[in-house]
């Protein structure tokens, strides 16, 4: 049995052996999923020369890796939830949505038609039963996040590609694992998980299940976020505590997907969390899950890769051409799924056309890795399985991850390179000439007065300007410039996206996370619609903002009325509170607007954003001049609460400068912090409507 030390010796082995294979990586940029594999092979090939060279320190460091006395099934308890959670918790989830069909397809359906035709086309050249070789295409079906997702953003793959490959590798794992839960069963003789129905009907349960599990837990632990202070530290120890426990609550007891629960409860928390948390705090979050993912899945490599010469033992040309046959069985089913069924989702309308470059780095770019590894792990260490079929499924499984990993993930770039995929489109090599020009003043000005600060030539400065300039210009390919309909459209997506970007900043209690969730919304539809429409799109979505919710109007029925006002108290506060904020975040935008798009845009497409931008700002001083027209003592008080609050909330930050800089000691920061929170909760209650108002005119 393992003790404490030799855990904690062997953790710091491993973390080094990491560190150095990470900064080999980068070096040479070969595939850190690659790197990882060949040290594991390496590692796990050499145990038997060092063992009579040096038996204790053979006995001392590997034999806890090659028989760690843990289950296979805990490599996937232990990895595999922080995995699934911090890529859930980084990927765009509004972008994702727009694409939710082709990777649905991709992480439910072609698992299915992998694992079918993987089974079908190796059943022929052996002896084991049918449901044998099904179960193989089961564990070879699933593609590994932390190999994948890491290889095609290193490659420089386009943001829709890698949203697809990023969600395909997120849910498949349940699909797959589901299908080979019911594939085990029937080679063991479990008769009541034998049935293709029953096996259809535990895959529907356990991810519907697993999903809705999700999103009722993600929602909780978005609500407990809101509600924690602003202390990043304590909001990151929160999302911390949820990977492992949803797992096995989702796993053991639930009987549901844990692998969905995790991933779904993470979506939501990136959903909900930006408008819940501060800007530093989400940064703090989105920092500390990115170590602990990059940690987890090289360790989870690592150790899975160490034992591939055990799971490889054996190995004849004829499991060679096995391996050869699979290979070619899972590419031919990622096409099919690809170029047959594909085009039917755009044809009805469910996705955006994904063109064939795509489709063909998705076909090569499905690697699998650690998962497939302990799975098969988990197949070798199954007594119940016959010996001749485990010895096949360890065996073709550990060379087809070979294969993945060093051919298909080292000729990845190539693939990416070969297709154009890294290539940006004339509007973004435009847009990148002319911020790489705008960059090179700044540079410049940068330089000119660093030279005067250390009494240099200032000549000198201007000349190594120049030079950088002119070795930046050298890499970027000369393209045609844009069109005006171009710029502008640019410039309104950028304006959407920026906007997006301002409004979590009135979050922390001083806008409400309700009126926060619909502005988010709402400037993803001015993206997806200026992207789509321009100027009309646009402005017909910023204006839907403006209009009177249906509580709104009910509310303020029961108020003139029956004399109800609570409801309208509360609506009326929301419905202030969204357009005065919305009203600020169009007065910064349209300085965001001249500051720095006038250099990248030009002069004329600024001045149409700004007419734009000025135009929305004008509808929101009318809706907000209607509501204080009807409401106004109400109105009023509303506004001395924003205004304290915002005090309030500018003297914390004016203090943790002041802390940061060493102005004020601590003990004074703690102390008059207390006063400021105390001041804070006094000021958070909205004031009271009056029960009675003059008639009204128009509707606010």
């Amino acid at each position: 049995m393992i003790t404490l030390v030799e855990v904690l010796v062997l953790a710091g082995c491993l973390l080094a052996i990491i560190a150095l294979i990470q900064v080999v990586a980068s070096r040479m940029a070969i595939p850190e999923a690659s790197l990882l594999c060949l040290a594991g092979i390496a590692l796990g090939g050499s145990y038997v020369a060092i063992a009579s060279a040096a038996p204790e320190f053979a006995q001392f460091f590997f034999q806890p890796l090659l028989e760690p006395g843990l289950p296979a099934e805990a490599y996937l308890w232990l990895f595999l939830p922080p995995l699934l959670f911090q890529a859930a918790l980084s990927v765009d989830v509004r972008n994702m949505m727009q694409d939710v069909a082709p990777i649905l397809l991709l992480a439910i359906v072609a698992v299915f038609v992998s694992t079918g035709v993987i089974g079908f086309a190796l059943s022929p050249f052996l002896p084991h039963s049918l449901i044998a070789c099904l179960l193989l295409g089961a564990i070879v079906a699933t593609t590994d996040p932390s190999a994948v997702i890491g290889i095609f953003r290193n490659v420089g793959a386009p943001a829709r590609l890698i949203r697809l490959v990023e969600g395909e590798s997120l849910l498949n794992d349940a699909a797959a694992i589901a299908i080979a839960g019911v594939l085990i069963g029937m080679l063991s003789g479990q008769a009541s998980e034998a049935g293709w129905s029953h096996g259809l009907h535990t895959l529907a349960y356990s991810f519907l299940g697993g999903a809705l599990l999700g999103v009722v837990v993600g929602r909780l632990i978005a609500f407990a976020l809101s509600h924690m202070s602003g202390v990043a530290a304590a909001e990151t120890a929160l999302t911390m505590a949820l990977p492992w426990p949803l797992y096995l609550l989702g796993s053991e007891i639930l009987d549901v997907s844990g692998v969905v629960a995790v991933v779904c409860a993470a979506l939501v928390i990136n959903g909900l969390g930006r408008t819940r948390l501060s800007r530093r705090s989400w940064q703090h979050l989105q920092l500390v899950w990115e170590q602990i993912a990059v940690l987890a899945g090289a360790i989870v490599f690592l150790l899975a890769a160490v034992r591939i010469p055990y799971l490889l033992d054996g190995l004849d040309w004829v499991d060679v051409g096995l391996v050869g046959v699979t290979v070619i069985a899972a590419l031919l089913a990622r096409l099919a799924v690809l170029f047959l069924l594909f085009p039917s989702l755009s044809r009805f309308g469910l996705s955006a056309p994904i063109s064939r470059p795509y489709k063909l780095a998705i076909a090569w770019g499905g690697l699998r890795g650690a998962i497939t590894l302990v799975l098969a792990l988990g197949i070798v260490e199954n007594k119940a399985i016959p010996i001749d079929t485990r010895h096949f499924i360890s065996i073709t499984a550990t060379g087809f991850v070979l294969f993945s990993l060093l051919v298909n993930g080292g000729t990845l770039r190539w693939v990416i390179r070969a297709l154009r995929l890294d290539h940006l489109s004339p509007q973004d090599q435009a847009l990148q000439q002319q911020a790489l020009s705008l960059a090179s003043e700044e540079v410049e000005a940068a330089l000119r007065k660093t030279a005067a600060i250390f009494r240099i030539d200032e000549e000198n400065a201007r000349l190594i300007s120049q030079e950088l300039a002119r070795d930046v210009a050298a890499s970027v390919p000369a393209v045609s410039p844009l069109s005006d309909g171009q710029r502008l459209a640019i410039g309104l997506t950028t304006l959407a996206a920026r906007e997006a970007d301002l409004i979590p900043e009135y979050g922390n209690g001083v806008i409400s996370i309700t009126n926060l969730d619909a502005m988010m919304r709402n400037t993803g539809h001015m993206i997806d619609a200026s992207r789509l429409e321009g100027v009309a799109g646009y402005q017909r979505e910023a204006s839907r903002i403006l209009e009177p919710t249906r509580r709104y109007q009910a509310s303020l029925w029961l108020h003139e009325h029956l004399r109800f006002s609570y409801p309208l108290a509360t609506a009326l506060v929301d419905r202030f509170e969204l357009l005065i904020c919305r009203r600020a975040v169009l007065e910064r935008l349209r300085h965001y607007n001249r500051l720095r798009l006038t250099p990248v845009l030009g002069p004329a497409q600024v001045e149409q954003l700004d007419s734009i931008l000025e135009a929305r700002m004008q509808a929101a001083d009318n809706a907000i001049q209607q509501v204080r027209s009807r409401f106004g003592d109400f109105t009023a008080g509303l506004e001395k609460r924003l205004l304290r609050l915002f005090a309030l909330r500018q003297s914390r930050s004016a203090l943790e400068v002041m802390v940061n800089e060493r102005m004020v000691s601590k003990e004074v920061y703690d102390r008059i912090n207390h006063s400021i929170d105390a001041a804070w909760e006094s000021y958070l209650e909205r004031p009271a409507l009056p029960r009675r108002q003059p008639p009204s005119g128009n509707t606010p």
